[in-house]
């Protein structure tokens, strides 16, 4: 950590303005730090760092520490403004989680901003985070038995025992518990242990609290997975191959924009369970393929190398501040057969090639729930009302890929999400409107401390198999 008080405020004052704005979860804090950074207001290097380590940080255990710190205020702590909360949560979280920030240092400027919401919200936060301090422990080893009601765990190894009870009893209250403990909404924790039951519940909400290993995909056109771990075992990573041996897992890896491997075109950043859809289905050299949300052309330049860069990659996007993106992956990778197209101009594209695709990529926005340790501040977003919302959306992007389909062509559908209204029930859904395809393959991935969670089934015109 920087020892620039300056630094420390300037990093601190981005990350509540970043906190604040993805409260609801609605944005993510990643665009919002890219975004002023990339601009004329951005920090130094050492300051950036600090507030992405905060924003992100305090995104991923906010509710835990919104509940630390409400355990000690008297008041009614729903009626606090969104600022003073996300205020003691920057607070709680250095407290408890950085071990290389003074307590006076966090303190302090906690109450220098908390002046600017009243006399009242400084004397409020100062009385707080004091408190605080003088409750937790030391940071020790995880003990075999610990009081969950005092212990909080910092990762799979360390933690904290508060010097009283903290948390709620997970006998008496086991779901009050994992929402104080592991910083999920109280929406997903039902759902999630009704349906995955106790002992997988907890799996989930553990993952989500992770600090997510870099996954690499080797690019097969270059080098093979063996060879790229060794080479970045020769230049001082942790890395090692993962269960089946297609991908490289990276621990405590430098940001990816700082590794050679990555800029020279030897691999792709992409979390191993994202790579498991094209594995199940994957397009051969010649194929035509679609990806209609492409994205920046994470899955379309996967496909391209499976294609062995032969035949044909249309990757479309809505959002067409994307197709750069998806151009500079490709010339990256040396692709040469993936063609960005604006979502208005994929039927012009596909009629130009004169022959049906032989696959539909759908790999459809979700609400991130199998990813929440990659994107901390969905979980907030999560609700019946914004589930029923992205299922309608779901199903639009479905119809429009029947309408591309052929009778021999094949669709792949995925999410990164959890729910089966997302998952199996959207893949029944498609089969039921139009009862001419079936699902011939599916699978669902749980989270957990390697990889990501998500969904994802292969569709076929029952035509396909006459």
């Amino acid at each position: 950590m920087p020892t620039d008080h300056s630094i420390r405020r300037n990093a601190r004052d981005r990350a509540m303005k970043a906190l604040v704005l993805s409260y609801e979860g609605e944005v993510f804090c990643h665009d919002l730090l890219d975004t002023w950074q990339s601009s004329s207001d951005s920090l130094s290097p050492a300051d950036a760092a600090l507030a992405a380590e905060l924003t992100i940080g305090v995104s991923r255990h906010r509710l835990t520490c919104e509940h630390i710190a409400a355990r000690f205020y008297r008041g009614r702590w729903p009626g606090l403004s969104v600022p003073v909360r996300v205020i003691l949560a920057l607070g709680v979280y250095q407290l408890c989680w950085l071990d290389r920030v003074p307590d006076h240092a966090a303190v302090d400027q906690a109450v220098r901003q908390a002046r600017r919401y009243g006399q009242g919200a400084s004397s409020t936060v100062n009385a707080i985070l004091r408190k605080v301090a003088q409750c937790r422990g030391h940071v020790i080893d995880c003990p075999a038995e610990p009081d969950p009601r005092r212990y909080l765990p910092l990762d799979a190894r360390l933690g904290r025992l508060f010097e009283e009870n903290i948390f709620p009893d997970p006998n008496r209250r086991p779901l009050d518990y994992l929402i104080a403990v592991t910083s999920h909404p109280s929406w997903l924790i039902e759902r999630w242990h009704r349906r995955f039951k106790p002992k997988l519940c907890r799996q989930v909400c553990d993952a989500g609290l992770r600090r997510p290993p870099l996954a690499l995909r080797p690019n097969p056109l270059r080098i093979d997975s063996e060879a790229l771990r060794d080479r970045l075992i020769a230049s001082g990573n942790q890395a090692a191959l993962n269960e089946d041996g297609t991908a490289v897992i990276v621990h405590n890896a430098p940001s990816a924009a700082q590794l050679p491997e990555i800029q020279e075109g030897l691999c792709q950043p992409q979390d191993t369970t994202a790579q498991l859809p094209l594995r199940l289905s994957p397009p051969q050299p010649g194929d035509v393929v679609i990806d209609l949300c492409a994205g920046v052309g994470t899955k379309s330049t996967q496909a391209a190398e499976l294609m062995n860069n032969r035949g044909t990659v249309i990757a479309s996007d809505i959002d067409e501040k994307k197709l750069t993106s998806i151009s500079a992956n490709a010339e990256r990778l040396g692709l040469t057969n993936i063609r960005p197209t604006p979502s208005d101009r994929l039927p012009t594209a596909l009629s130009a090639l004169s022959r049906p695709p032989d696959l539909i990529l759908v790999d459809t926005p979700c609400l991130n729930t199998g990813v929440l340790a990659r994107r901390p501040e969905a979980r907030y977003r999560a609700g019946r009302q914004s589930l029923q919302e992205i299922v309608e959306i779901q199903r639009q992007i479905l119809q429009h890929a029947h309408e591309l389909s052929a009778p021999n062509t094949q669709i792949l559908y995925s999410t990164c999400s959890l729910e089966e209204e997302e998952n199996e029930q959207q893949a029944e859904w498609y089969c039921q409107t139009f009862p001419q395809w079936r699902i011939s393959r599916q699978q669902f991935t749980l989270p957990n401390e390697n990889h990501d969670g998500g969904f994802c089934a292969v569709l076929d015109g029952v035509s396909a198999h006459k």
